[in-house]
């Protein structure tokens, strides 16, 4: 792992703070200014500030009854009012008085909190992660072996090479292996509790929180459950295989191989998939946020070829075919409700 988890704290403390200038003196061009400057300074420090600046919109426009629903709610409700609170002044940051000193420095922490409840698990997951991607973003990854591993967006693993075997863990998202043979150490790929071995093949494996499904291109390779302790399968070229998390069912199926991890290509293929499924796959290619509304909404099967290039319009088909309506309440964030 990198360093990078180490300095996000500071960096994220920097950016609270520009933050707050701009939200205490928003027609000050001098503030704006030196805030350019600093975003100048590194793509560490323009990544940082949009990331806090999207999460204080997304509860500036959030409607209350989403609200409601997040964990730490007063925090969000104060931080919701102060951000929707932008009329000019006339005063800078240093010239303002205290109320206005305490009611920022209020909103501060009310930003901090709620920022936490949803980056606080990106943090330990990066700091759990040997290579991980972030939003749109693909990566292919030559393990120490040769063996390759080509990572989608928002995706993470964690490698652990021994005398005996080759360990990789899908801590988040999917990823498609191209494995050396190598027969004196299997080669293994946990996703919670799901297991997956072989010795040289190419495979995908997705880990959503319902399911975990694998799917191979060539080669076979082995599915157990319990952690390894398991076989539950074997599985051939042009064969997948879903586990439900919860229920520890097994469903069994053909696909075609030239569709397994058609992510590398930016192409969404779904045969069947839940509407849910379907939408966590898009947001890993959306800057911002997509909220799902109501299970039976979820619950709509859909089938389709999309280009993950363009996920907004690919949502755009797909509520047409569901009878469902999509609200824009931001640019970071993207309603779908059902009729």
């Amino acid at each position: 792992m990198t360093g990078d988890a180490a300095k996000e704290d500071p960096v994220r403390e920097e950016a609270f703070d520009w933050l707050m200038r701009v939200q205490a003196a928003p027609g000050d061009a001098a503030v704006r200014a030196s805030l350019d400057s600093w975003l100048s300074e590194s793509e560490t420090h323009r990544k940082t500030y949009r990331s806090v600046e999207r999460m204080w919109r997304l509860a500036g426009d959030l409607p209350a009854d989403y609200v409601e629903q997040v964990r730490g709610a007063e925090q969000v409700r104060a931080l919701a009012a102060s951000s929707r609170d932008r009329r000019p002044r006339s005063t800078g940051w240093r010239r303002a008085d205290s109320r206005r000193g305490r009611t920022i420095a209020f909103a501060a922490a009310a930003l901090a909190a709620c920022l936490a409840l949803v980056f606080l698990p990106a943090i330990q997951l990066h700091l759990a992660a040997d290579h991980m991607t972030g939003t749109a973003e693909l990566r292919t990854i030559t393990l120490e072996d040769g063996s390759v591993v080509h990572l989608d967006a928002g995706s993470a693993i964690a490698v652990h090479y021994g005398a005996e075997r080759r360990d990789v863990a899908l801590l988040s998202g999917q990823a498609f292996f191209e494995v050396v043979h190598g027969a004196a150490r299997p080669f293994v790929v946990a996703a919670g509790d799901v297991a997956v071995t072989v010795t040289g093949t190419a495979f995908g494996v997705r880990a959503s929180a319902d399911a975990v499904s694998v799917a191979v291109q060539s080669g076979s390779v082995e599915v157990a459950l319990d952690r390894g302790n398991r076989l539950v399968a074997t599985l051939a070229p042009g064969e997948q295989l879903t586990v439900d998390r919860a229920a520890g069912q097994v469903a069994r199926a053909a696909i075609a191989p030239e569709n397994i991890a058609a992510w590398r290509e930016r192409r969404l293929v779904v045969d069947g998939a839940p509407l849910s499924e379907v939408v966590e796959e898009l947001d890993r290619h959306h800057w911002g946020a997509i909220v799902l509304r109501g299970r039976t909404l979820a619950a709509r099967r859909v089938t389709g070829v999309f280009d993950l290039a363009h996920p907004v319009e690919a949502l755009q088909a797909i509520v047409r075919t569901q009878q469902a309506t999509m609200t824009e309440l931001t640019p970071y964030l993207l309603v779908i409700s059902g009729r």
